[in-house]
C-alpha cells in the first residue's frame, strides 16, 4: 500500500477557527459564571447581615468575654509559633551565609529559666534519679528550640481557632432558638 495517498493535510485556518470559538465559548462562560456568583454572593451577605445583626443585638458581655479570651489565647499560641519560625528563619539564613548549621537546643531556654535553682544543680550533677537526668538532658540537649516553639504554637493557635467557631457557632444556633 502507498501510505502517501491516506494522509490528509492538516487545515490551520480551520483549527484556528475552532480554537477561537472555543475561547470565546470559554470566555463567555466564564464571564456568566462570575456574574451569578457575585448575584448569589450579595444575596447571600445581605441574609448573612441580617441575622448576624439580629444575633449580635442579643448577645450578652460574657459573651464578649469569652470571645476575647479565645481570641487572646488563640494570638499568644500565634506568637509562639511566628517567635519558632523566626528562630528557624534566623538559623537558615547563618546557614546560607556560612554553610553550617546553628544549634539552638533547649538546653539554652532550661539554662536561663532555671540559672542558680536546684533544678540546674541536679541536671549537672545528679545525686540521686540518674537515669531520669539522662532522659531529660538528652530530651533538652536534642530537641531543637525552633520545633519546640512551633509545634505547641501552632497546636495552640488552631485549638483555640476551633474551639472559637465551635463556641461561635453553638451561640448563634442558641440565640436562633431562643428566637424562634
Amino acid at each position: 500500500m502507498n501510505m502517501e495517498n491516506h494522509q490528509t493535510k492538516f487545515n490551520h485556518e480551520e483549527w484556528l477557527e475552532h480554537f477561537y470559538r472555543f475561547i470565546e465559548t470559554g470566555r463567555q462562560f466564564c464571564s456568566e459564571l462570575f456574574i451569578g456568583l457575585i448575584s448569589i454572593s450579595q444575596k447571600s451577605l445581605i441574609e448573612a447581615l441580617k441575622g448576624f445583626r439580629s444575633a449580635v443585638s442579643r448577645l450578652k458581655a460574657q459573651d464578649f468575654i469569652i470571645t476575647s479570651l479565645l481570641t487572646l489565647t488563640g494570638m499568644f499560641g500565634v506568637m509562639i509559633f511566628m517567635a519558632g519560625l523566626s528562630l528557624f528563619g534566623y538559623q537558615t539564613i547563618l546557614w546560607l551565609q556560612n554553610g553550617v548549621w546553628t544549634e539552638f537546643s533547649l538546653f539554652v531556654v532550661f539554662n536561663f529559666l532555671f540559672e542558680n535553682t536546684a533544678l540546674q544543680l541536679w541536671m549537672t550533677q545528679p545525686d540521686s534519679w540518674v537515669g531520669l537526668q539522662k532522659v531529660f538532658s538528652w530530651i533538652l540537649e536534642t530537641v531543637p528550640l525552633s520545633f519546640a516553639l512551633i509545634i505547641p504554637g501552632f497546636s495552640i493557635a488552631l485549638f483555640m481557632a476551633g474551639t472559637l467557631a465551635v463556641a461561635v457557632v453553638y451561640r448563634y444556633y442558641q440565640l436562633q432558638k431562643n428566637n424562634g
